[in-house]
Protein backbone atom coordinates (compact mmCIF):
# COMPACT_ATOMS: atom_id res chain seq x y z
CA UNK A 1 0.00 0.00 0.00
CA UNK A 2 2.64 2.49 0.73
CA UNK A 3 4.60 1.68 -2.57
CA UNK A 4 1.31 2.45 -4.40
CA UNK A 5 1.07 5.94 -2.02
CA UNK A 6 4.86 6.41 -2.99
CA UNK A 7 4.13 5.65 -7.27
CA UNK A 8 1.71 8.81 -6.93
CA UNK A 9 3.17 12.23 -7.81
CA UNK A 10 2.45 14.27 -4.88
CA UNK A 11 1.85 18.07 -4.88
CA UNK A 12 5.12 19.26 -3.58
CA UNK A 13 4.72 21.08 0.01
CA UNK A 14 5.13 24.90 -0.53
CA UNK A 15 5.31 27.17 2.38
CA UNK A 16 3.21 30.30 2.97
CA UNK A 17 4.84 33.24 0.98
CA UNK A 18 4.48 36.85 1.32
CA UNK A 19 3.02 39.15 -1.24
CA UNK A 20 4.98 40.24 -3.81
CA UNK A 21 5.22 43.61 -2.17
CA UNK A 22 6.38 42.51 0.72
CA UNK A 23 8.81 39.25 -0.22
CA UNK A 24 11.49 41.02 1.05
CA UNK A 25 10.37 39.50 4.40
CA UNK A 26 10.43 36.29 4.16
CA UNK A 27 7.82 33.86 4.31
CA UNK A 28 4.65 34.14 5.75
CA UNK A 29 4.95 34.03 9.72
CA UNK A 30 2.93 30.99 11.40
CA UNK A 31 1.32 30.92 14.83
CA UNK A 32 4.31 28.82 16.19
CA UNK A 33 6.90 31.26 15.04
CA UNK A 34 4.88 34.24 16.68
CA UNK A 35 4.57 32.24 19.97
CA UNK A 36 8.46 31.69 19.98
CA UNK A 37 8.60 35.58 19.35
CA UNK A 38 6.13 36.42 22.28
CA UNK A 39 8.01 33.97 24.83
CA UNK A 40 11.33 35.16 24.39
CA UNK A 41 9.66 38.91 24.34
CA UNK A 42 8.11 38.28 28.09
CA UNK A 43 11.02 36.41 29.24
CA UNK A 44 12.93 39.32 28.84
CA UNK A 45 10.22 42.02 30.09
CA UNK A 46 10.53 40.23 33.22
CA UNK A 47 14.24 40.43 33.43
CA UNK A 48 14.12 43.84 33.03
CA UNK A 49 11.43 44.21 35.64
CA UNK A 50 13.76 42.11 38.01
CA UNK A 51 16.60 44.48 37.36
CA UNK A 52 14.62 47.60 37.73
CA UNK A 53 12.78 46.19 41.58
CA UNK A 54 17.03 45.39 42.16
CA UNK A 55 17.74 49.28 40.89
CA UNK A 56 14.81 50.71 42.93
CA UNK A 57 15.64 49.26 46.08
CA UNK A 58 19.37 49.05 46.39
CA UNK A 59 20.81 50.68 49.66
CA UNK A 60 22.58 53.46 49.15
CA UNK A 61 25.58 52.55 51.67
CA UNK A 62 25.83 49.41 50.18
CA UNK A 63 29.21 47.96 50.28
CA UNK A 64 31.31 44.99 48.70
CA UNK A 65 34.78 44.11 48.89
CA UNK A 66 35.21 44.25 45.02
CA UNK A 67 34.07 48.35 44.87
CA UNK A 68 37.80 48.54 45.82
CA UNK A 69 38.62 48.15 42.86
CA UNK A 70 36.69 50.39 40.87
CA UNK A 71 38.06 53.56 39.43
CA UNK A 72 35.34 56.13 38.06
CA UNK A 73 33.57 53.49 37.30
CA UNK A 74 35.59 51.11 35.18
CA UNK A 75 37.13 48.17 36.67
CA UNK A 76 41.10 48.56 37.82
CA UNK A 77 41.81 44.44 36.90
CA UNK A 78 42.87 43.32 34.12
CA UNK A 79 44.24 45.21 30.73
CA UNK A 80 47.41 46.12 32.35
CA UNK A 81 49.82 44.29 29.99
CA UNK A 82 48.82 45.93 27.08
CA UNK A 83 48.99 49.38 28.61
CA UNK A 84 51.73 51.45 26.85
CA UNK A 85 54.26 53.13 29.26
CA UNK A 86 54.75 57.05 30.06
CA UNK A 87 57.73 57.45 27.72
CA UNK A 88 55.97 55.46 24.95
CA UNK A 89 52.75 58.06 25.44
CA UNK A 90 54.87 61.26 25.38
CA UNK A 91 56.76 60.49 22.59
CA UNK A 92 53.20 59.30 20.39
CA UNK A 93 52.12 62.55 21.39
CA UNK A 94 55.29 64.24 20.21
CA UNK A 95 54.46 62.77 16.56
CA UNK A 96 51.02 64.10 17.15
CA UNK A 97 52.42 67.52 17.19
CA UNK A 98 54.42 67.25 14.31
CA UNK A 99 52.23 66.11 12.62
CA UNK A 100 49.37 68.67 13.50
CA UNK A 101 52.20 71.47 13.15
CA UNK A 102 52.88 69.93 8.95
CA UNK A 103 48.90 70.61 8.71
CA UNK A 104 48.65 74.07 10.08
CA UNK A 105 52.16 74.85 7.96
CA UNK A 106 49.65 73.70 4.80
CA UNK A 107 46.78 75.17 5.59
CA UNK A 108 48.79 78.40 5.52
CA UNK A 109 50.16 77.66 2.19
CA UNK A 110 46.46 77.32 0.84
CA UNK A 111 44.93 80.55 2.70
CA UNK A 112 48.15 82.45 1.12
CA UNK A 113 47.53 81.42 -2.57
CA UNK A 114 43.25 82.06 -2.03
CA UNK A 115 43.85 85.53 -0.88
CA UNK A 116 46.41 86.09 -3.70
CA UNK A 117 44.13 85.03 -5.94
CA UNK A 118 41.04 87.30 -4.67
CA UNK A 119 43.14 90.19 -4.19
CA UNK A 120 44.30 89.79 -8.09
CA UNK A 121 40.82 89.38 -9.15
CA UNK A 122 40.11 92.72 -7.10
CA UNK A 123 43.06 94.57 -8.75
CA UNK A 124 41.43 93.47 -12.23
CA UNK A 125 37.91 94.93 -11.17
CA UNK A 126 39.82 98.35 -9.87
CA UNK A 127 39.54 97.04 -6.17
CA UNK A 128 41.31 96.45 -3.18
CA UNK A 129 41.09 94.07 -0.19
CA UNK A 130 42.86 94.33 2.93
CA UNK A 131 43.36 91.09 5.08
CA UNK A 132 43.69 92.30 8.76
CA UNK A 133 45.74 89.64 9.76
CA UNK A 134 47.90 90.21 7.06
CA UNK A 135 49.46 93.80 8.22
CA UNK A 136 52.14 93.43 10.49
CA UNK A 137 51.79 93.71 14.07
CA UNK A 138 53.41 97.07 15.67
CA UNK A 139 53.48 98.63 12.11
CA UNK A 140 52.83 102.49 12.55
CA UNK A 141 49.16 103.82 11.51
CA UNK A 142 47.14 106.76 11.61
CA UNK A 143 48.59 109.79 13.97
CA UNK A 144 50.57 109.62 17.13
CA UNK A 145 49.15 111.80 19.59
CA UNK A 146 50.21 112.83 23.38
CA UNK A 147 48.65 112.20 26.48
CA UNK A 148 46.51 115.53 25.76
CA UNK A 149 45.36 114.69 22.88
CA UNK A 150 47.90 117.20 20.31
CA UNK A 151 49.17 115.89 17.24
CA UNK A 152 52.87 114.86 17.50
CA UNK A 153 53.14 112.95 13.83
CA UNK A 154 51.45 112.26 11.16
CA UNK A 155 52.33 108.96 10.08
CA UNK A 156 51.76 108.51 6.15
CA UNK A 157 50.12 104.75 5.07
CA UNK A 158 51.60 104.03 1.58
CA UNK A 159 48.67 102.20 -0.07
CA UNK A 160 48.23 101.26 -3.73
CA UNK A 161 44.97 102.71 -5.38
CA UNK A 162 43.60 101.53 -8.38
CA UNK A 163 42.57 103.40 -11.12
CA UNK A 164 38.32 103.65 -10.61
CA UNK A 165 37.05 101.17 -13.48
CA UNK A 166 33.19 100.68 -14.09
CA UNK A 167 31.45 98.59 -11.72
CA UNK A 168 31.91 94.90 -13.27
CA UNK A 169 29.34 93.63 -10.59
CA UNK A 170 26.81 95.84 -12.31
CA UNK A 171 24.49 94.33 -15.16
CA UNK A 172 24.14 97.63 -16.83
CA UNK A 173 25.52 98.29 -19.98
CA UNK A 174 28.84 100.68 -20.04
CA UNK A 175 28.71 103.87 -21.37
CA UNK A 176 31.53 106.55 -22.35
CA UNK A 177 32.56 108.90 -19.24
CA UNK A 178 33.09 111.56 -21.61
CA UNK A 179 31.61 112.50 -24.84
CA UNK A 180 32.45 115.35 -26.59
CA UNK A 181 29.98 118.13 -27.87
CA UNK A 182 31.32 119.00 -31.11
CA UNK A 183 31.36 115.57 -32.18
CA UNK A 184 29.12 114.63 -35.26
CA UNK A 185 25.82 112.49 -34.22
CA UNK A 186 26.23 109.06 -34.98
CA UNK A 187 24.74 107.61 -37.58
CA UNK A 188 21.79 105.08 -36.88
CA UNK A 189 23.24 101.82 -36.12
CA UNK A 190 21.81 98.50 -38.25
CA UNK A 191 20.03 95.89 -37.49
CA UNK A 192 23.14 93.63 -37.74
CA UNK A 193 25.00 95.93 -35.34
CA UNK A 194 22.75 96.24 -33.25
CA UNK A 195 22.27 92.20 -32.90
CA UNK A 196 26.54 92.38 -32.62
CA UNK A 197 25.87 94.57 -29.61
CA UNK A 198 23.24 92.58 -27.81
CA UNK A 199 25.44 89.41 -28.22
CA UNK A 200 28.17 91.12 -26.46
CA UNK A 201 26.34 92.50 -23.80
CA UNK A 202 25.09 88.99 -23.18
CA UNK A 203 28.68 87.83 -23.08
CA UNK A 204 29.51 90.47 -20.58
CA UNK A 205 26.72 89.32 -18.25
CA UNK A 206 27.97 86.40 -18.29
CA UNK A 207 31.20 87.09 -18.06
CA UNK A 208 30.43 88.88 -14.89
CA UNK A 209 28.61 86.37 -13.76
CA UNK A 210 30.63 83.35 -13.96
CA UNK A 211 33.57 85.96 -11.73
CA UNK A 212 31.07 86.95 -9.24
CA UNK A 213 30.48 83.24 -8.72
CA UNK A 214 34.53 82.58 -8.73
CA UNK A 215 34.98 85.03 -6.22
CA UNK A 216 31.70 83.43 -3.89
CA UNK A 217 33.59 79.99 -4.37
CA UNK A 218 36.79 81.60 -3.17
CA UNK A 219 35.46 83.89 -0.21
CA UNK A 220 33.47 80.64 1.36
CA UNK A 221 36.54 78.21 0.52
CA UNK A 222 38.96 81.13 2.66
CA UNK A 223 36.44 81.32 5.47
CA UNK A 224 36.80 77.28 5.59
CA UNK A 225 40.67 77.03 5.77
CA UNK A 226 40.47 79.61 8.40
CA UNK A 227 37.99 77.93 10.51
CA UNK A 228 40.08 74.94 9.73
CA UNK A 229 43.33 76.19 10.86
CA UNK A 230 41.69 77.49 14.43
CA UNK A 231 41.26 74.26 15.37
CA UNK A 232 44.37 72.54 14.45
CA UNK A 233 46.00 75.34 16.02
CA UNK A 234 43.91 74.85 19.52
CA UNK A 235 44.30 71.30 18.94
CA UNK A 236 48.21 71.82 18.83
CA UNK A 237 48.03 73.82 21.92
CA UNK A 238 45.99 71.10 23.75
CA UNK A 239 48.27 68.68 22.74
CA UNK A 240 51.85 70.46 23.84
CA UNK A 241 50.11 71.56 26.95
CA UNK A 242 49.52 67.81 27.74
CA UNK A 243 52.92 66.99 26.83
CA UNK A 244 54.12 69.82 29.48
CA UNK A 245 51.90 68.31 31.56
CA UNK A 246 53.42 64.92 31.77
CA UNK A 247 56.73 66.43 31.89
CA UNK A 248 55.39 68.01 34.79
CA UNK A 249 56.86 71.28 33.51
CA UNK A 250 53.58 73.31 34.00
CA UNK A 251 51.01 72.89 36.36
CA UNK A 252 47.16 72.06 36.51
CA UNK A 253 43.55 71.32 38.12
CA UNK A 254 43.18 68.45 40.45
CA UNK A 255 39.48 66.47 40.39
CA UNK A 256 38.45 69.33 43.74
CA UNK A 257 39.10 72.14 41.40
CA UNK A 258 42.23 73.65 43.05
CA UNK A 259 45.11 74.76 40.14
CA UNK A 260 48.43 73.57 41.49
CA UNK A 261 51.71 74.71 40.02
CA UNK A 262 55.09 72.26 39.47
CA UNK A 263 59.07 73.41 39.08
CA UNK A 264 57.85 76.99 40.12
CA UNK A 265 60.69 79.63 40.56
CA UNK A 266 61.93 80.26 44.39
CA UNK A 267 61.32 83.57 45.30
Amino acid sequence: MSSMRNAVTRRPHRERAQPQSRSKWGLLEKHKDYSLRAADYNKKKEKLAILTTKVRDRHPDEFAYGMINKKQGQHGKGGTENRLGHDAVRLLRTQDAGYLRTVAAKGRKEMRKVKEELGSASAKEGRKIVFVDESPAGSPRGKKRSSTGDVLEQVEINEVVYPQLPDLDSDEPIEDMALDENAPKAKPKTKKQLEQEQAAAASLRAARKKRRKLQEVRSNKLEMLQKRQKEILAAADQLELQRAKMAKTVGGVNKNGVKFKVRERKR
